[in-house]
């Protein structure tokens, strides 16, 4: 996991105040945007930069954020929020990501940083970060709280970024496809879960 959290720390950097981002197995891209309650493929490809740029607008708009970026990665599709932006980490999108096979999710907020594991639409493991407490980083929940427990028990930090950083390398561990920065720049197909009536 070390070198997995070491090559993290360098891409958590491009996200901002919020990370939020979401796996999901035996799923494609039209089945995770319907999930998202984006149906319809709204003709637009985004990295992540021009993703966030895009987001911002579609916020001002909306009132709240309700825009992201999706594209598969080996046998999973990612989902990756702009900032602010946390629908892949509510319990109803991760049950039905998950309803025929598994779904991970890191959400990392202002004042809330949490890592999810759904198995056949149920929480098997969540993890809570219980900030600058290195003793014991983290609220262990799900119906098996302590399955990850030995990767997990090597974590002793409780900064933010070192968090999110774990959290992506623990993905990783999970899925055997790691997040790279040419994924993050590649144009995928942006998701849009609100009307915009005056979107031009």
């Amino acid at each position: 996991m070390r070198e997995k959290e070491t090559y993290y720390l360098d891409v958590v950097g491009y996200f901002d105040e919020t990370m939020c981002v979401t796996w999901a197995e035996g799923l494609d891209v039209n089945a995770v945007a319907v999930v998202f309650g984006s149906g319809l493929d709204t003709g637009r490809r985004y990295d992540i930069v021009e993703a966030e740029n895009e987001g911002f607008e579609a916020r001002e708009i909306a009132g709240w954020p309700c825009s992201a970026i999706v594209g598969r990665l080996g046998d999973w599709t990612v989902v990756v929020e702009p900032t602010y932006g946390d629908k892949g980490s509510d319990a109803e999108t991760l049950r039905d990501l998950s309803a025929r096979g598994r779904a991970l999710n890191v959400f990392s907020g202002v004042t809330s940083h949490a890592f999810d594991y759904w198995e056949a639409g149920k929480r098997v493991t969540s993890l809570t970060l219980r900030e600058l407490n290195v003793a014991e980083p983290f609220h262990r929940g799900g119906g098996s709280p302590h399955l990850l427990d030995d990767v997990v028990n090597d974590f002793h930090s409780g900064e933010v970024v070192a968090f999110r950083a774990f959290a992506l390398a623990l993905c990783e561990h999970l899925t055997q496809e790691r997040l790279t920065h040419d994924w993050l720049f590649t144009k995928h197909r942006w998701l849009l879960w609100e009307n915009l009536d005056d979107w031009s």
